[in-house]
């Protein structure tokens, strides 16, 4: 896992990269051109995936910005759909994935009834280590992040080494690098071979390029890896607020 402080690339959103799709968008409509539009066909929306993990960090600006929890939800979900378009094999993470989205979403629903303690996930972390309910309570919040925590380093590794590994590396080299470096160390031996194994029926690197690109990789390449330093940012803050209280380790 990356350690924040190695971290030093500004992280800031100024809004370029959807307003620059949004452009690529607009010309292919208005030009009739016939291009397959994989995202729109598999519900997987490119420029709302974006646009929603920049409206996670309140304070773009600041390394350390509170991290809206109703944002980080819907974010997640947006990614979902792209875990849909690599295939059964990726089932592993998306069911996992989208029970604790359901879990949190439980303690934003019954927050609103009060007053506000899970609006951001510092003070939701904060909340409940003041009450003690992380020890005694194992369908916590903070339990409940932080196997969605994991899973997101594992996807941002996977997606930043699609554009930084060599291309005569495959997909599913690639995807196992990323396993082997994240998740695999909170796996089963079964699960572990059972996902490598799974690995091996990905989509090619040039049918990911259509998924995430759609036709623009060249014009959106910059803009892609903003994108993936601001989930980097959001990783390493939760990973502080984890590290700080000696969460990282939770069963």
């Amino acid at each position: 896992m990356h350690n924040s402080a190695n971290n030093e690339l500004d992280c800031t959103y100024s809004g370029s990269f959807s307003n620059k799709m949004r452009e690529n968008r607009s010309t292919d409509i208005n030009q009739g051109q016939n291009k397959t539009n994989v995202s729109s066909l598999s519900g997987f929306n490119v420029y709302c995936v974006y646009d929603k993990f920049a409206a996670t960090l309140r304070e773009p600006n600041n390394p350390k910005s509170p991290i809206g929890t109703q944002d980080y939800i819907d974010s997640y979900r947006e990614l979902i759909k792209f875990l849909d378009q690599l295939g059964y094999i990726f089932k592993f993470v998306k069911d996992d994935v989208i029970d604790k989205l359901k879990v949190l979403q439980s303690f934003i629903d019954k927050d609103k009834k009060s007053e506000s303690h899970f609006d951001t996930i510092e003070k939701a972390i904060d909340y409940e280590t003041e009450h003690n309910f992380i020890k005694t309570n194992p369908d916590n919040f903070t339990r409940t992040l932080l196997r969605l925590h994991r899973a997101l380093i594992f996807i941002v590794e996977f997606l930043r080494s699609l554009i930084d590994r060599p291309l005569s590396e495959s997909t599913t080299t690639i995807a196992i690098h990323c396993y082997e470096t994240t998740l695999y160390h909170h796996h089963s031996f079964l699960v572990r071979q059972s996902v490598k194994m799974g690995f091996l029926l990905l989509p090619s690197r040039r049918q990911l390029d259509d998924i995430i690109f759609h036709g623009h990789k060249a014009e959106l390449l910059d803009q892609y890896k903003t994108f993936i330093k601001i989930i980097q940012q959001i990783f390493d803050t939760i990973e502080t607020l984890y590290a700080e209280n000696n969460y990282l380790q939770l069963p």
